[in-house]
């Protein structure tokens, strides 16, 4: 999406020298965002197996 919006001439464009400082940008938003996660809920991975519901998938 970063990419496409330097080819786009609107407002919602990104000029081709901001492109590295808004990719570390969404790098560090996904890694404290994932590390949020992983703090609020630490047990998730032993507790993902009792969300997945088993059904047939035959039908």
């Amino acid at each position: 999406m970063t990419i496409g919006r330097i080819f786009s001439n609107t407002f919602a464009g990104i000029a081709p020298a901001s492109v590295p400082g808004f990719l570390l940008a969404q790098l560090v938003g996904a890694g404290l965002g994932a590390g949020l996660v992983l703090a609020l809920y630490p047990d998730v991975a032993r507790s993902a197996a009792a969300v997945v519901i088993p059904h047939d998938t035959t039908q």
